[in-house]
């Protein structure tokens, strides 16, 4: 008799993959089966509850058959093109996917054909596909489109977030162009390699779910330079270094709608979320601190996972479709047992 706890395996094992492992397991919807990931020093590492760490998903399928649901949370990479095959096999072995992958939240109009056959192969196999995170995924897309939920006649939605990366785990520190030279950092975003992957899905994703049509979009990446001298883990930064992002994106609209947002990502910045929606009764959000990345990141993740497996919605989602995510204390129930 097939098993009523959602199978569950952490594909990537990163430390957002290990997040969402520890909270995983500690979910009673789900069981851990296995975790996946190429590295060969994890590969073996015992995840408890006789599960443990392999190279490749077929490895599980043994222990995945007695369950009627199972899901991958994948954490791998931000670029669609790249980890489209990792899905694929996923989806081949029966999983519903959630994605950390920055490109996946709203991948429509930077790959539609892509997409296109994403959203095919998996309604193919009866299984949903979707990205989703703290930001690219709730802070500055999914949050501000449920702000504007209490108004109307909308002028535009602005979202600004600001993190201090002192407080964030050493790659992300590197990711944003901590250590390298002002003119490294612009070369390195001249050719596309540095930089917050997903603002541009995050503003397309705003501007689908206001039905409004994108006219021009305008992006931006500076750097950051340090007002004083920094000893981090890894490395000793002096002030007038760089020390982290600032990166914009705005779109207007032929509804005459503007949606624009800020990000900036560095040292010793002041951490928040501010939300800021423009209409006939103004919404104004506040999140002094900001919502921690990481650890916010895995909640996001599991709990868009619950949701689309009760959803029952084949294809390739986004956060428009998938239906309010939220924690549920108690275990699953699909609609029809709630009645």
């Amino acid at each position: 008799m097939a098993s009523e706890t959602i199978a569950l395996i952490p594909y990537g094992l990163g430390p957002i993959g290990k997040e969402i492992l520890k909270k995983g397991g500690k979910d009673e919807a789900f069981n851990v089966i296995g975790g996946v990931d190429i590295d060969p020093e994890l590969v073996g590492e015992s995840l408890g509850n006789d599960a443990f760490v392999v190279s490749d998903v077929s490895e599980l399928s043994g222990k995945a058959k007695p369950y009627a649901q199972k899901i991958a949370f994948h954490a791998t990479g931000s670029k669609l093109p790249s980890v489209w095959p990792q899905i694929r096999q996923l989806l081949d072995y029966g999983y519903h996917v959630v994605t950390t992958c920055e490109e996946m939240l709203y991948p429509w109009v930077r790959y539609p054909e892509l997409s296109g056959e994403i959203d095919h192969y998996a309604k193919s196999k009866g299984l949903s596909v979707i990205g989703t995170g703290i930001n690219p995924g709730f802070v500055m897309d999914s949050l501000p489109l449920m702000a504007t939920a209490v108004t109307d006649q909308i002028q535009s939605v602005n979202a600004i977030r600001q993190a201090n990366v002192g407080e964030r785990r050493v790659p992300l520190q590197k990711k944003v162009g901590i250590g390298k030279s002002e003119d490294e950092f612009r070369q390195l975003a001249k050719e596309g390699k540095i930089g917050h992957v997903g603002l541009e899905e995050t503003v397309r994703l705003v501007a689908a779910g206001l039905n409004v049509h994108i006219e021009q979009l305008q992006t931006s990446l500076e750097p950051t330079f340090a007002d004083r001298d920094y000893e981090l883990s890894w490395l000793t930064l002096k002030s007038g270094e760089v020390s982290g992002q600032s990166q914009q994106a705005k779109a207007t609209t032929s509804e005459n709608v503007t949606i624009e947002m800020k990000l900036t990502m560095a040292l010793g910045v002041e951490s928040k979320d501010e939300i800021m929606v423009r209409g006939t009764d103004p919404v104004h959000l506040i999140i002094p601190n900001g919502i921690f990345g990481d650890t916010a990141t895995a909640s996001m993740i599991i709990n868009t996972g619950k949701r689309i497996v009760t959803q029952q919605k084949p294809g390739l989602l986004t956060m428009l479709e998938a239906g309010l995510p939220f924690h549920s204390v108690q275990p699953l129930q699909t609609h029809k047992e709630q009645v």
